[in-house]
């Protein structure tokens, strides 16, 4: 069987430990024979570095761990990119949160203002490595878990057309798992029908193995007070996610029908979210102060005890989901998951140009959209709004245009006039002044 050259580009980041560790225990199904960390941030890539030498030693000690800063070093050979960058770190992530909350707006990592932010660091930085995977390894696959996605994906299509690039979230599928769950079924044992864009979308069926559709039910439960809470998979590791699965309760019983996905909240109920807030304490401080700290406490314990014996960093569903992909392209497997892709079709009622966020059929030759027909006027309605916003807004970072991007944020669902976009723009500016296009601020 052949053997993976992988490539972690964002390899310091936290979620390192969780793919690695899904990488060693799917390596009979998807057998490596090389591992590189590529990160810009030489110091935590040392840490992180030493820390999988020693994990991979213990477990697969055939394969060449290797760690570095230089793309060109780093890049040629290889079969699959895992992308996970975050531009500008927490520190930018705390003050894409913290800036919109002074204008009582939603201060979110993808939502909003925030993930408009985000999106404006994020798409150059993916736009220069995805570049450099395909003059380096032009038949590799890159599969990108970076934020925000739906805008990642709109500027990759556009900027490097010829790049075999899949953008991934994991929220669908575990809130897939989370409403096994509910359903006392095996997530393997159902078949989840799911269409909108990325942190926007909505299951409109879950078939069982003899092909009962059960969601209809479910709401039927919500409605009736019978089901009162969807945990997240991981619900005891971060009591972040438990208050955030409530909102699926909230949002199925204003609008039943559908189960809408956890970030619609923001969308639905903009002013509740801030109002929840702590505007000196967001979740980028927790994060930082939990995750990012505990992780690399533990990276650096293992390094100096040479032995991972008693770590306690492990693989989930996050982990796992873009290994699952990688596999099911590696041997055209044709498995099916929800990832970010043109529509062209596969919504037929929705604009064939833009990337939505459906079940695909996944192998060696790329996706193969599931069609999902037409779609309700209400959703329908949403999704072209956020969509317009993201297409403007990916166009104001390619193009370098001030006023696209305050078209863009006037259009977003979770800022309610333009002249609170254009004080929320103007100050993201400001504090992002190395990281953004060369935006040309308007002041009047």
């Amino acid at each position: 069987m052949k053997k993976f050259k992988i490539v972690i580009v964002g390899g310091a980041s936290t979620y390192t430990p969780g793919i690695v560790k899904g990488l060693i225990t799917n390596n009979d199904e998807l057998p490596l024979k090389e591992l590189v960390l590529v990160d810009i941030n030489g110091e935590r890539l040392d840490i992180m570095g030493g820390f999988v030498r020693i994990l991979m030693a213990k477990y697969l000690p055939d394969v060449k761990v290797s760690w570095t800063t230089n793309r060109e070093e780093a890049f040629p050979g290889t079969d699959f990119f895992f992308v996970q960058i975050r531009p500008g770190g927490l520190k930018q992530r705390e003050q894409d949160e913290k800036i919109p909350l002074k204008y009582g707006l939603v201060g979110q990592e993808t939502c909003g203002a925030g993930g408009f932010a985000f999106a404006m660091r994020s798409i150059p930085a993916m736009v220069e490595i995805v570049k450099d995977a395909v003059k380096y390894s032009p038949e590799a696959w890159i599969l990108n878990y970076s934020n925000p996605e739906s805008m990642i994906s709109e500027a990759l299509n556009r900027a490097v057309p010829e790049a075999k690039a899949l953008c991934l979230c994991d929220m669908p599928i575990s809130q897939e798992v989370s409403l096994a769950k509910v359903l006392g079924k095996g997530h393997k044992d159902l078949t989840f029908k799911y269409f909108g864009l990325n942190h926007f979308g909505w299951f409109s069926a879950i078939y069982d193995k003899d092909g009962k559709d059960l969601l209809p039910q479910l709401v039927k439960d919500i409605l009736e007070g019978n089901k009162n809470t969807i945990d997240h998979v991981d619900i005891k590791t971060d009591p972040y996610w438990q208050e955030t699965f409530k909102g699926i309760i909230k949002m199925t019983k204003y609008f039943p029908g559908f189960i809408p996905l956890t970030y619609l909240q923001y969308y639905f109920f903009p002013d509740e979210m801030v109002a929840k807030e702590n505007p000196e304490y967001t979740r980028a401080n927790f994060v930082m102060d939990h995750r990012e700290k505990e992780v690399f406490e533990e990276c650096e314990e293992v390094i100096k005890n040479s032995s991972v014996s008693d770590s306690s960093l492990l693989t989930g569903v996050h982990g796992n989901y873009i290994i699952d992909i990688a596999k099911s392209i590696a041997f055209d497997k044709k498995e099916r998951f929800v990832v970010n892709v043109l529509n062209e079709g596969a919504i037929s009622n929705f604009r064939e140009d833009v990337v939505v966020e459906v079940p695909c059929y996944v192998g060696s030759q790329g996706v193969e959209p599931i069609a999902v027909g037409k779609i309700p006027t209400f959703q329908k309605g949403l999704m072209e709004m956020e969509k317009s916003y993201e297409v403007l807004a990916v166009e104001a970072c390619l193009e370098e245009d001030y006023d696209k991007a305050l078209k863009a944020l006037t259009l977003n669902l979770t800022i309610p006039s333009a002249g609170l976009a254009k004080k929320v723009l103007d100050e993201l500016i400001e504090n992002n002044k190395e990281y953004f296009p060369d935006f040309k601020p308007r002041y009047f």
